[in-house]
């Protein structure tokens, strides 16, 4: 664990006085939660004692040009946004000006010009250490701490206060500063803990290197350590010093215990600064406390529940909405904490501050952008009330990446809560911007959750980016399709979708009899200003491989007709359990005769090369020897016979072999799959 800024920018930044305008850039909100773009905003202040005459003054890297006449008072402040109208509305009084740009989600360079052109100001703005963090759409402004010292440095700038709950834009538009000091307070940089992960045989050395203007007066470690259920109270240690580098030392503490420890310095004119700052999403540098790993085929996972308060006020997200509102996003730091332990390097790797939200099916956990769980931001643990699903969910994800479809990442994990053993569960990938970036998506994109609650298409479909905005592009996509015929109607496939990734989704969907996922459990996204084409990506897919809620044991249901989903699909004589009607997209991309030709083409080919006994049959025999002794495992801590819980799990792969097999003969005597052509993908272009 380490934190590192060059010594000699630092000696700079506290020894060097500055050549300084009296009008500052001072506080910036560059990323509003859920890409509210329109809450934009950068503040000016006035440092000096008269007015300032800012006609024809610009803010380059926002686009805005003060009109004639525009002036800021002495020791005033003027703001200027993205939207008049949204900002007044969150802030409550009206802004000075709206400019024509917008500001990077990744960082830039904002610059204040005279109206000669000469540069009064400005700064390269950042969204990872050595600057503030939580600026980056997680509710914080990025404020300036001393408005006198230079601004083009991180170390005097800091977050102003997270929202307390559900992320909103906070900041302190038009006011003095949350964070502001009349002098720069030092500077503390190179902290390390030694070791970064301990045993409970080591103490944990802090090291940190602290530079000031003035003479530095106190330097202390304030440490608290964590449990299930537990976060004591601050221990203070001084910290020696030699020079400029300070150290103490952490006595050693239990197995499974997590030390979250700052440093704080105050310097001879009292100037205090902790790092990290109190407001960041990590407050805390963390060092976990463990003993030797000894993990099996399968990652190891330990959730530690640091308040009881946290776990009593989470929201309950019940899964699958069934009419309800959608579940606010939690809130951008968490009190809880998720240990991963790699079965290759036995290595435990801390999530600290993280977000869970309880749920129906499991938890959902979040973590921070800048540490990410093998690149993955949201993760869910999922708790299952049939023991095939988390294997058919995994399973299916698997002939998905094998047939090309985008899809969430899943794998099993021996899991921890508070300290109980639960046994394997499966982890899954949310899909979200993390999950589009990685798929090669554009993260701006719009992402749509299908949600079967009937009623009308909005209804349908939650929006889970843009927010704020409406469903107009999904609504005229729709109007495109079901005003098209025949030929038209494959030119809009074509112009509005990648078509051969749709060919792939609804092959896979029939060759997996996915009963659930024509209408329903799917991702759409939108990416509206590089492409303009619309993806679809699978979700939730344990009711595959032959389910549906009228099957009984180990039965498999292999008979899923290859007219399922499409438009002018009805049910069978005497309404059969599992007919279900197509879905907004499936009814007419698979009723259309192009479409049509392509998809059974494909569908054929994946029969022949992927969804094989030969191909996939040791996917699942692999698979079955990864579990079988979590399976042990888990009935023993369960309390349950570990034998019979073998067998159910052995006849649970089964079901999915005999699916394998009776679902291709099925389907490979369908006359329209006979009939169909060679698969190319070079034919959809």
């Amino acid at each position: 664990m380490r934190s590192a800024r060059p010594a000699a920018l630092l000696l700079a930044l506290v020894l060097t006085p500055s050549v300084r305008a009296d009008v500052v850039i001072n506080e910036i909100m560059y990323h509003a939660p859920d890409d509210l773009d329109d809450l934009q905003y950068i503040e000016l202040f006035n440092t000096g004692d008269k007015p300032v005459d800012l006609s024809r003054w610009r803010i380059k890297g926002a686009k805005h040009e003060f009109p004639a006449g525009t002036a800021i008072e002495a020791g005033g402040y003027l703001v200027v946004c993205k939207s008049l109208k949204d900002f007044k509305r969150v802030y409550g009084f009206d802004a000075a000006g709206e400019f024509r740009g917008a500001l990077s989600h990744s960082g830039e360079q904002v610059d204040l010009l005279d109206a000669t052109g000469k540069k009064i100001d400005g700064l390269k703005y950042k969204t990872r250490a050595p600057w503030p963090l939580a600026p980056d759409g997680e509710s914080s402004a990025l404020e300036r701490i001393c408005p006198t010292s230079p601004g083009d440095v991180p170390e005097n700038w800091a977050p102003s206060p997270l929202a307390s709950g559900t992320p909103k834009p906070m900041g302190t538009p038009g006011k003095k500063n949350a964070v502001y000091a009349a002098a720069l307070p030092p500077v503390i940089s190179n902290v390390t803990a030694t070791p970064p992960r301990a045993t409970p045989a080591q103490d944990i050395k802090v090291t940190a290197e602290v530079r000031a203007a003035a003479a530095v007066k106190t330097v202390e470690l304030r440490y608290r350590v964590v449990r299930s259920g537990l976060e004591s109270g601050d221990v203070i240690l001084p910290m020696a010093g030699d020079g400029n580098t300070y150290t103490a030392t952490i006595p050693a503490q239990k197995a499974g215990e997590i030390v979250r420890l700052r440093v704080r310095a105050i310097d001879a004119q009292d100037g205090d600064r902790t790092y990290p700052h109190p407001n960041e999403v990590r407050p805390s540098l963390s060092v976990y406390v463990h003993d030797k790993f000894e993990p099996g085929p399968i990652p190891l996972g330990y959730l530690v529940s640091v308040g009881r308060t946290e776990v009593r006020n989470a929201q309950i997200d019940p899964g699958p909405s069934n009419g309800r509102p959608p579940v606010p996003t939690p809130p951008a730091r968490g009190n809880s904490a998720f240990v991963f332990v790699d079965p290759k390097t036995a290595e435990p790797e801390l999530f600290d501050f993280v977000s869970v939200v309880p749920r129906s099916g499991g938890r959902k956990i979040r973590f921070h952008k800048d540490h990410t769980l093998r690149g993955m931001t949201t993760v869910a643990l999922m708790y299952e009330y049939a023991d095939r699903f988390p294997l058919a969910e995994f399973l299916a994800y698997e002939v998905y990446r094998k047939a090309g479809v985008p899809c969430p990442r899943a794998d099993f994990v021996r899991t921890w809560i508070d300290g109980r053993p639960i046994g394997f569960q499966l982890l899954l990938e949310q899909p979200n911007k993390a999950f589009l970036r990685h798929n090669n998506y554009d993260a701006g994109g719009t992402l749509y959750k299908a949600q079967w609650t009937g009623g009308t298409l909005v209804q349908r479909h939650e929006k889970k980016t843009h927010t704020h905005t409406g469903h107009e592009d999904l609504i005229e996509l729709m109007n495109q399709l079901l005003r098209a015929k025949g030929a038209d109607q494959w030119a809009v496939i074509k112009k509005n979708f990648d078509t051969e990734e749709m060919v792939n989704l609804y092959a896979t969907r029939m060759i997996l009899s996915d009963w659930d996922g024509f209408f329903n459990n799917y991702y759409l996204y939108h990416d509206a200003a590089r492409t303009g084409k619309w993806a679809m990506f699978p979700w939730d897919q344990d009711k595959t491989w032959g389910y549906h809620d009228g099957i009984n044991g180990y039965g498999v249901f292999a008979d899923l007709p290859i007219t399922f989903g499409m438009e002018g699909d009805r049910p069978p004589r005497g309404s059969e359990i599992w007919w279900r009607p197509g879905g907004d997209l499936s009814r007419p991309l698979l009723a259309n005769a192009t479409f049509r030709k392509h998809f059974l083409a494909r569908t054929k080919d994946l029969l022949e090369t992927v969804y094989t006994a030969e191909a996939f049959g040791p996917v699942i025999k692999a698979l079955g020897e990864r579990l079988e002794d979590e399976v042990k495992y888990r009935a023993e801590v369960r309390h349950e016979d570990p034998k019979r819980a073998v067998e159910h799990f052995r006849k649970n792969l089964d079901s999915l072999r005999t699916h394998l097999v009776k679902r291709r003969e099925f389907l490979l005597k369908q006359d329209e799959i006979k009939r169909a052509g060679k698969y190319d993908p070079k034919d959809l272009k």
